[in-house]
């Protein structure tokens, strides 16, 4: 494995342990002004519970967070492509591209639905939704 590798997957690693322990600390924070006792951080981190309200996001604020999503995965399909593009000579390894183009824009589709569905929802309404009504449900 290459280190470039060995150090993306470690930039990876640390943004999701300070990701959690950020998390852990508002959590912890909130249980204790309800008067109850957080669990231990290795218990939150590995089996964590959603919270039960929702938390309330202005609508200005979701657009722009959602406009510069659809940016982030538009900019995904983009890199894809321009790989896709470019000629099998010049490549080291022509059928090594599929993957990452593949995921380039896999992850390129995923963002932009998410950035799009940030700028449509309400507030009322989570960000991934089923898409059967509760008066269809039989």
């Amino acid at each position: 494995m290459s280190s470039t590798w060995l150090i993306v997957i470690g930039i990876a690693l640390v943004f999701f342990i300070v990701n959690a322990a950020f998390a852990y600390r508002y959590r912890s924070r909130q249980l204790r002004a309800q008067g109850r006792e957080p669990p231990p951080f290795l218990v939150y981190l590995f089996f964590p519970r959603p919270f039960a309200s929702r938390v309330p996001m202005p609508k200005p604020l979701r657009v722009t967070l959602g406009v510069l999503i659809v940016a982030g995965g538009a900019a995904f399909i983009l890199g894809g492509t321009l790989l896709l593009s470019t000629p099998a000579e010049e490549q080291a390894y022509p059928l090594g591209v599929v993957v990452p183009v593949v995921l380039l824009l896999a992850l390129g589709a995923f963002f932009g639905y998410v950035g799009y569905r940030l700028i449509v929802m309400r507030s009322a309404e989570t960000l991934f939704r089923r898409t059967t009504k509760k008066n269809d449900a039989a």
